[in-house]
């Protein structure tokens, strides 16, 4: 607060006459006259105490006094007098008392308001400046703040210079507590869309929010990024400029972003964000694209799994495969004849089983996902015969794609896998064929279906110690659990106090349940019971059916889900815990207005004739409701 009275009293001037002006001067001796000025100069109100700290008349002599304008490291001891002080104003920044304001010796270009103030007093609009004090755009804005209607017309505005430096301190320093805040909490979230402000206008812009629940089950939502859309730039280069924001926050507790369904990580998989985005969960209402769901899901599942003991090369080979998916189906198919000859040319040969399978791969035409792993299933033994023997064929280019694919470890694929991983993926057998709009009840629909194969699966698979099978039941409790972000919607479903179990499918709700009861377990083994297995099953068990069993309230009730948990959370540590990371993602799910962004970008707009719009990097527009952003 003490820094906001101090920006304020740097745009204020106040245009009262100073107390010295009201003296009648009634001699012209020397003595009189340095009486005079050094009354003047003592004043509390003088001229200097704006532009040297600690902006007041120290209490004691010896005081080191600093100018605060930028670039200037002048000092001064006080003893007394601002004779010194006021001197360095005047022939250094040109800044000098006049009868009735602050002016300077050369004079601000003035700006006629176009915009009625209706406030008689001398006021600024405080969010408007906090608005300003935390944008990281070039300072542009400060002769402009009166034609915008933000400023009422009377006051007088320091100079630009002055009040630049003091914004960008109040910005550096801001911006740190804010990203000290953001880090302490456990986890966090982004909401990434393109909204248009002003429907008159026509002009989107991206904005980046970000949320989280506090200990206290505060709910706190900051935007911190906004800048206009163009529809023909380089995307992958737009993106990269939101990505270096991100960046400089170092939010390393990133956990879910939703990107309305925009493909925002999508562009950036590749390049050096990687890293950044390997750990994110994306949050969406329905993919366009329904081949993620195997190839990303594949891809995700190898690398948190790279380094688990005995798998590693199985993992090390599905992610190159998955990489290389397309371009290893399209050289067995085109070459599927001539690779069979070389291994009968070799004296190598297949019984009629394979023999069939190699035919039955030959009639694959569609190139989904789903299909090009039924064709490797199909042609297993030609496949492993051409990566361990390449160096024996005629053929140049074989020899030369064997040599590669050995390389990529593909010989370690678990084939035996792959017809187990085809039931599981059996509802996209036709949908993944060709591109098509589906609806989001369609789409949950086959999620659902693919969940239950999984169950299914895993229940067959429980009691098996096959290396395969162990790696099978790895990957579909990382699609049920990490990867299927239904199942986070339905998890956040389940933890608010509002929802009724029964709302939600018996297999779902089973997953669920698992889900939670695993998480509490772990909760009370770190923080309660040490280690103490046994403890944390029972109290784990417990506080699970006392959720659920808890009085039933209306979804449509006027209880404030976070508040419920906060006067919970010490019957149901477990579950609090769960809900803190996984509650404020029902929020993403929901459109992301930004009250007063038109007015804050008009703020923003550059000169006329410049080329760009508006860019704001971070902002601390921190609220603690929803609806006030």
């Amino acid at each position: 607060m003490a820094g906001y009275k101090r920006n304020q009293e740097i745009f204020q001037t106040s245009n009262s006459n100073d107390n010295e002006n009201n003296l009648v001067a009634t001699s012209s001796s020397g003595a009189q006259q340095t009486k005079r000025k050094r009354t003047e100069n003592n004043d509390k109100e003088s001229i200097c105490w704006k532009y040297f700290e600690p902006f007041k008349v120290p209490k004691e002599n010896g005081t080191v006094t600093k100018c605060t304008i930028p670039g200037c490291t002048t000092s001064y001891i006080w003893c007394g007098s601002t004779s010194n002080h006021v001197g360095h104003l005047k022939t250094k920044h040109g800044i000098m008392k006049s009868s009735t304001s602050l002016t300077a010796l050369t004079p601000l270009k003035p700006i006629t308001s176009t915009i009625s103030f209706n406030n008689p007093e001398l006021e600024i609009n405080i969010p408007l400046i906090k608005f300003i004090i935390s944008s990281g755009a070039p300072f542009s804005i400060v002769d402009n703040l009166k034609s915008a209607g933000f400023v009422n017309p009377d006051i007088e505005l320091s100079t630009s210079n002055i009040i630049e430096g003091q914004i960008n301190k109040a910005y550096n320093r801001l911006f740190l507590q804010l990203k000290s805040k953001a880090q302490q909490e456990k986890s966090i979230m982004l909401s990434i869309c393109e909204i248009q402000p002003d429907d008159r206008i026509g002009e989107s812009y991206v904005v980046i929010t970000c949320n989280w629940l506090t200990k206290d089950f505060e709910f706190h939502k900051i935007l911190f990024f906004a800048k206009k859309w163009f529809s023909n730039i380089d995307q992958k280069d737009y993106y990269k400029d939101i990505i270096e924001a991100l960046l400089k926050l170092e939010f390393a507790n990133l956990k879910f972003y939703n990107d309305d369904g925009n493909d925002f990580f999508e562009l950036l998989h590749d390049c050096k964000y990687a890293n950044f985005l390997r750990n994110l969960t994306r949050l969406r209402n329905c993919p366009d694209n329904l081949n993620y769901l195997i190839e990303k899901s594949l891809s995700k599942w190898a690398i948190k799994n790279g380094n688990t003991q005995g798998m590693f090369e199985i993992t090390k080979a599905i992610k190159n495969a998955t990489t290389n998916l397309c371009g290893v189906i399209s050289f067995l198919k085109s070459n599927i004849d001539l690779i069979q000859k070389e291994i009968q040319n070799m004296q190598i040969t297949f019984d009629y089983s394979t023999i069939m399978d190699i035919q039955n791969a030959k009639k694959i035409s569609c190139n989904c996902i789903y299909h090009k792993i039924e064709f490797l299933s199909l042609i297993e033994n030609p496949f492993i015969q051409l990566v361990n023997n390449y160096d024996n064929y005629k053929d140049a280019n074989i020899r030369k794609e064997g040599k590669y694919f050995k390389e990529l470890m593909l010989d370690s694929l678990p084939f035996g896998i792959f017809s187990k991983l085809l039931q599981v993926l059996k509802p996209l057998e036709h949908i993944t064929c060709s591109y098509r709009v589906i609806s989001t009840k369609e789409y949950n629909d086959l999620l659902d279906r693919i969940s239950i194969n999984a169950n299914n699966m895993l229940k067959e698979l429980q009691f098996s110690k096959d290396l395969e099978h162990e790696i099978l039941k790895s990957f579909l409790i990382f699609s049920c659990y990490e990867e299927n972000y239904l199942f986070i919607k339905r998890l956040a479903s389940f933890l608010d106090p509002r929802s009724k179990p029964d709302e939600i499918s018996p297999v779902n709700l089973s997953m669920i349940k698992e889900f939670t009861l695993k998480k509490c377990q772990t909760f009370y083994l770190d923080n309660i019971f040490s280690d103490n297995l046994d403890k944390s099953m029972q109290a784990a068990n417990e506080e699970l059916k006392c959720y659920i069993n808890r009085p039933q309230l209306l979804l449509d009730s006027d209880i404030n889900p976070y508040e419920w948990w906060q006067g919970s959370k010490q019957m149901l540590p477990g579950l609090a815990a769960l809900a803190r990371e996984y509650l404020p993602t029902q929020t993403m799910y929901e459109d992301d207005p930004v009250k007063n962004l038109d007015k804050l970008i008009k703020t923003h707009e550059p000169t006329q004739g410049a080329d760009i719009g508006v860019e704001i990097s971070i902002s601390i527009l921190e609220v603690h409701n929803f609806s006030d952003i």
